[in-house]
Parts: structure tokens; sequence; C-alpha cells
């Protein structure tokens, strides 16, 4: 099949390449060196979807197109016997499983680096996601989100797990900026210097055990639009300066919940502020909240953006 294509001029094979799915290219790529240097030289024409997920069920890399459906490379440990092999930077035993190719390495956070690097040589990645709940500790995992940004790749979803330790939390945070949407579990009682979250235009955002929060962090995350929070450590003046900072300028919030580790007074918690409380029309403009001792949820209504 590699043959015939390779004698096509450049402009022909970069039309034959659109119409290949991403697992036909990769196949394609593997047939010889000369196939794999020639296909790569059309790598702006070709986008892909990357999603890293280390979860329950194993480690994996998802590649996905806007029109085709997934294919998966699984991650397993190293170990003799397999139908055949795969180069990436180096030479891989695989066998295949439908639309999964089972690899084998040494390391899997190695084996990560390794395959993203292999992927952007064969495509354009438009956006790569993580889910890392699984076998990748925290140091590798960071280590992998600075490799993509290094290589200047679009963070889409970042979802980190539950227990990043606050010596590592920073780095994971400043790997995190341009991600879309991220779910982070923070475990530290103490202040973690991070100052860049006026820089977070996520679409959601949620930190697990965000006791850590310092006010003008919380206050900060306004440019963010679903926020929630859990375990914040705020008392009722910490709560107040919070939400009059953010009724004077909301930026891009539509929706934030807040948890507080111990009960507050509410009415000091909303002391001076203009809102509409417990209000069920949707009619109204401007701010709707309920709170209880312990949870606070605030919707920004605007024009042609209710959230109910």
């Amino acid at each position: 099949m590699s043959f015939p294509l390779l004698r096509l001029p450049e402009v022909a094979l970069e039309e034959v390449l659109k119409r290949f799915n991403p697992k036909e290219i990769l196949f394609l790529v593997q047939t010889s060196l000369q196939a794999r240097r020639r296909i790569s030289r059309h790598r702006k024409s070709y986008s892909v979807q990357i999603r890293i997920d280390d979860g329950d069920f194993g480690s994996f890399v998802e590649i996905s197109s806007d029109r085709e459906k997934i294919f998966k490379i699984q991650l397993k440990p190293k170990r003799k016997g397999s139908e055949t092999s795969w180069r990436f930077k180096r030479v891989v035993p695989i066998r295949y499983e439908g639309d999964t190719l089972v690899s084998r390495w040494k390391r899997i956070d190695t084996a990560i680096k390794e395959i993203l690097d292999f992927l952007m040589e064969i495509f354009r990645i438009k956006e790569i996601s993580f889910r890392f709940k699984g076998s990748i500790d925290t140091r590798s995992a960071v280590l992998i989100a600075e490799h993509c940004i290094s290589k200047n790749l679009r963070i889409g979803s970042a979802d980190w797990g539950d227990w990043i330790s606050g010596k590592m939390a920073k780095r994971f945070l400043e790997a995190s900026k341009s991600a879309s949407n991220m779910i982070i579990g923070i475990n530290s009682l103490s202040t973690i210097c991070f100052y860049d979250f006026h820089l977070f235009r996520m679409d959601r955002l949620k930190f697990k055990y965000a006791r850590w929060m310092t006010v003008e962090q919380i206050v900060a995350l306004r440019n963010c639009k679903q926020v929630e929070l859990t375990y914040v450590r705020l008392d009722e003046s910490s709560i107040n300066k919070i939400l009059l900072e953010w009724v004077k300028n909301s930026g891009e919030l539509q929706q934030v919940q807040m948890y507080n580790y111990r009960d507050i007074n509410t009415e000091e918690a909303i002391k001076g502020l203009n809102v509409v409380r417990n209000d069920e029309s949707d009619n109204w403009n401007g701010i709707k909240f309920s709170m209880t001792e312990r949870w606070i949820q605030f919707f920004w209504i605007r024009k042609g953006n209710l959230i109910s």
C-alpha cells in the first residue's frame, strides 16, 4: 500500500492523507522510514486531539480527529513476547487489540513523552488533555505536562488527581495556566506562593481541599467561568471581602460554589452586598445566591447567559 503512495507528488500525497483516519496514517508511517519522512512533511495538514488517561484501567494515549473514532495506544510494563514492534523514538514491542495498540515499556512516564514526540512528528496536535489517577506519580505527571508546554501544545482538560503535595502544587498550577478545564486536589495546610491566578481563563475550575487559598488568590479567579472550591478556610470577614470584590468586578464569572471548613454567620458574610437572595424568578438581572452555614453558591446573570 505504501509504495504507490510514496510515488505520488507532494500535493497529491497531502490530499490522499486527508482522507485517512489517524489509525491508518500511523500504520502507514510504520511501513518504512521513507514513509515516515514523507508523511511528516504534511503534519500541518492533519489535526488531531490527544488525551492522556492514566486511570484505574491502565495508561492510554488516545488519538482522535474531528471526524473519526478514537485510536488508543495502551502502555504496559515490558515483558517477553509480542506480535511485532513499532518504532517511536526507539523500537517497542506491541500487539494489536482492535482499535487499541498495546505497547510494552520499561517506564510509563518515559513512554508517554516518547509517544507524544512521535505524534507531534506526524500530526498537528490541536489540543492535549490529561487525567492522572493511576500508576504515574505526581512528579512524573508534572514533568509530562511541562514537556507538553515546552512544545507549545495547547492544554485542554487537566484532571490531576486528589493528593498533590504542597511542594509540587506550584509547578502543577504553573503548568495548568492555559488549560480550559482543571480539577486538582492539593494537600497543603500552608499557603502556596502562586500569584498568577489572574491569568487563568478556564471554563471550569475545581479545587478540592482549597484550605491553602488566600482571599487574594480566590478573588483573582474572576476570569474563570465556573469555579468550585471545597474546604476553604475562611472567616466571615474574608468571605465578605471576596464577595464584595466580585460584586464590584465579576470578570468572566458565571457560577461560584464554595464549601467552608466551618460554620459561618451568613448575615456577617453578606453584609453590604446588593444581591438577590433565594429568588426563583428568571427575569432578574445581577446576582443570585444561596447560602447555608457552610455552603455558598453564586450565579451571575447576564443578558443571554442565564444559568440555572
